[in-house]
């Protein structure tokens, strides 16, 4: 078992392609096969499935991926510290919410690669309900989350900050024009709201049901700056972290609804897997983002 047929057999396992491996790695394709088939020899199992043009991992696959894993990153790691060489390179991949990659994170993120032009950073936008899977699944290095505090298992969870979040209509919406509206006034509204599975449109759902207050439609959009055009267009109402929508209540192409009601928050987290090894690269992101929002180091 050598080092490159782990690497080559991570590679499959997350693409599932054998030419997609070949063109990452600069290996021919039959290359990469033939790797495959030499741990599987000295397996002896079946790592992949191969089902016509598709391929999928089998369950001595998915086994082995983790320690393959494992493997290489105590190798990198054994590289670092035996070396001395301490300083960030290589490769980071983090996922953020929308909203924190836009509104919190640009100067953490030019600063990162800024002081570290050696680390390749791969940025992902997506739900933060995914991100501990992708965590668990070794896809992501770091997540920037917007959740409800959670205490997990196996994941780090720092909390950076909390967000307040608040319902905003058009100025033109008939709720813009009142100093303050009981909650129940938002019956029969349309509401647009980010993806399900988003804790704070979960809270808000929640606590409408819980006053019997049923809105005439719910559309779900993944994209808070869509979301914002089609409430500024009077479309209907969303809630928000009032972050996001700051700019334009002050300029007036939204008017945030004062309303008789909970306030609600949701916060602004960092996590990663509490077994990761903490490379210079990871580390050096997880110092900067202790020192910028005064929270305590990894």
């Amino acid at each position: 078992m050598e080092f490159k047929q782990l690497k080559s057999f991570i590679v499959v396992a997350k693409t599932l392609s054998f030419s997609k491996t070949a063109e990452i790695l600069n290996f021919a394709q039959s290359s990469i096969s033939d790797q495959i088939k030499s741990l599987e020899s000295e397996f002896g199992c079946k790592l992949f499935e191969r089902l016509g043009r598709n391929v999928c991992l089998t369950e001595e696959g998915n086994k082995l991926l983790s320690y393959a894993e494992k493997i290489l990153n105590l190798c990198d790691e054994a590289k670092q510290n035996v070396s001395g060489r301490l300083i960030p390179t290589g490769s980071l991949t983090i996922a953020t919410a929308e909203t924190l990659c836009v509104f919190r994170l640009p100067t953490l993120f030019k600063e990162y690669c800024s002081r570290y032009p050696n680390v390749d950073v791969k940025l992902k936008i997506g739900n933060c309900k995914d991100f501990p899977d992708m965590i668990r699944k070794n896809k992501i290095d770091v997540g920037f989350v917007l959740d409800n505090e959670r205490v997990y298992p196996d994941i780090v969870s720092k909390t950076l900050l909390r967000e307040p979040l608040a319902v905003v209509s058009s100025n033109a919406d008939s709720l813009a024009q009142k100093d303050m509206v009981d909650m129940v006034e938002f019956q029969g509204k349309n509401l647009v709201l980010t993806q399900r599975g988003c804790s704070y449109r979960a809270s808000f759902e929640e606590f409408l049901s819980s006053i019997n207050v049923t809105p005439n439609s719910i559309f779900e959009l993944e994209s808070i700056e869509a979301i914002k055009q089609y409430v500024i267009s009077g479309f209907g109402i969303s809630f928000l972290p009032r972050i996001a929508v700051e700019k334009e209540i002050g300029s007036g192409e939204l008017v945030e609804i004062k309303y008789n009601g909970p306030k609600f928050y949701t916060s602004a987290q960092v996590i990663y897997h509490k077994n990761k090894w903490i490379s210079p690269a990871l580390k050096a992101i997880l110092d900067m983002t202790a020192e910028m929002f005064k929270i305590e180091a990894h």
